[in-house]
């Protein structure tokens, strides 16, 4: 067919060969070629086609798949025909109609054709199968899948910040994560874009974790600062679904330890651990040694396997001893001082007044020695002693089993109280012999030899 004006086929235009010898007035299939060479077609509007003189329509006078060339009709024999290929070979440069590509017809990511791409309800990007068959519905817009390691590359200047960012109708930025290539800080946080608000930072150099925007944690490699700022309840507290302990005047019911500081202004520490109604061990310190060696010093520089240590200032930034009498360990009962230990290793308790005058307080005291049975060497006057272990533990000077039986756990305070008992009691004994022994030096001697007595061995009568 001859073109009016100067021919283009050549670059992005190519003739197609002449196909007419084949025409027989039955076959409509054709195979393509230029320059006898087979071309693949990608888009039948790539063809510009006349038959007889006449311009075909695409997509309904002729349909291509590939490099064959179907005719809807047709062509009858000695039908003369020309055609054009837009574009090269495999589909050029046109731009598809809106939907008219399918993920079969297009590949990408490692060559993984998009017909893959069988998750979710957005992009997938999938190199490989994973073995899953579903995914989460509240995250299937954009789905990265593959076989091995998988995963999201967000590239950013070298002082600049790679961010993702959660948002809604409202606002853009709710919470964030960002990476500070200038400070190797992670942040996640919330409320807005605002590296001074971050609720966790996680510090690259040293690999620690501060909280509230802490960058200058106080902790070594991998260590854990939380940050208070300027709150004053708990900062620390564990819970569990299993506890119901019901005191929540002081923590929630399914709190079973918390910490808080001891003073809004002045610092300190408040560990509280909580049981339910039945739990008979609410607070416990377990120390491990390894081995068999322990120390068993007693003296100033000794070790324990459970050690408490207290500590005052130096006036500067060290520390120093506890001053003279000053309180170093307290136990309370609730709010109320029962123990002290103080700077001089001096042990005092406020206990109960209870005295055991209306019993011979030396004869409870050896009653004690002879239930142990450890070391004790018999007397001629144990045979007198009216007191057994049973008295002991009705007296709570000693223990009981959790089936009632009397042990030998001293109540130390209680025995305090019976040694201060017998020791007045014997020294009234004391008296009222020393006084019989004046009586009858009077009687036998005179009252001025019996003064005379007492002078020299330097005893005082009471009266």
């Amino acid at each position: 067919m001859a073109y009016i004006g100067r021919q283009n086929l050549g670059g992005a235009y190519r003739q197609l060969d002449d196909i007419s010898s084949g025409f027989d007035g039955s076959d409509t299939t054709h195979t393509m070629q230029v320059n006898s060479a087979n071309v693949t077609v990608g888009d039948v509007n790539q063809i510009i086609l006349s038959l007889g003189g006449v311009i075909q329509k695409p997509g309904t006078d002729f349909t291509v798949s590939g490099s064959v060339l179907t005719f809807t009709t047709a062509p009858a024999a000695n039908t003369s025909f020309f055609a054009v290929l837009l574009g090269s070979d495999n589909g050029g440069t046109v731009t598809p109609t809106d939907g008219s590509v399918t993920p079969g017809k297009t590949t990408f990511f490692n060559s993984t054709s998009l017909s893959a791409a069988d998750l979710g309800a957005g992009l997938h990007i999938k190199t490989a199968d994973s073995g899953l068959s579903s995914i989460a519905g509240g995250g299937d817009e954009l789905i990265i899948e593959g076989s091995g390691d998988s995963g999201l590359s967000i590239l950013s200047g070298a002082s600049n910040d790679g961010n993702i960012f959660f948002g809604d109708s409202g606002d853009a930025d709710n919470a964030y994560i960002t990476y500070d290539h200038s400070t190797n800080h992670l942040l996640f946080g919330h409320g807005g874009v605002n590296k001074a608000n971050a609720s966790l930072v996680f510090h690259g150099s040293d690999l620690t974790i501060g909280t509230n925007s802490e960058t200058d944690p106080d902790t070594s490699r991998g260590g854990l600062c939380l940050n208070q700022g300027g709150g004053d309840t708990t900062i620390l507290s564990f819970k569990s679904s299993d506890i119901a302990h019901g005191m929540t005047g002081v923590a929630e019911t399914d709190t079973w330890c918390k910490f808080t500081k001891e003073s809004a202004d002045n610092g300190g520490l408040i560990i509280q651990a909580l049981t339910e109604d039945g739990g008979s061990e609410a607070f416990k310190v377990i120390g491990y040694v390894g081995g068999t060696s322990f120390n068993t010093g007693r003296a100033t520089s000794g070790h324990a396997v459970i050690e408490f240590a207290a500590a005052g200032s130096d006036g500067s930034t060290g520390d120093a001893d506890v001053g003279s009498n000053g309180n170093l360990f307290c136990i309370q009962n609730r709010n109320t001082a029962r123990f002290f230990f103080d700077a001089e290793g001096d042990f005092h308790a406020d206990s109960s007044s209870t005295t055991f005058d209306e019993y011979d307080d030396a004869q409870l005291a050896r009653t004690f020695d002879i239930t142990h049975g450890r070391g004790v060497i018999e007397s001629k006057f144990d045979k007198f002693i009216s007191y057994n272990h049973e008295k002991l533990a009705e007296l709570n000077l000693v223990g009981r089993e959790d089936d009632g039986e009397p042990n030998h756990f001293i109540n130390v305070t209680g025995m305090q109280r019976l040694h201060n008992g017998a020791i007045w009691q014997q020294y009234e004994k004391h008296q009222r012999l020393a006084e019989a022994v004046y009586e009858m030096a009077k009687e036998a001697l005179g009252e001025d030899k019996a003064d005379a007595i007492l002078e020299k061995h330097d005893i005082k009568l009471l009266n």
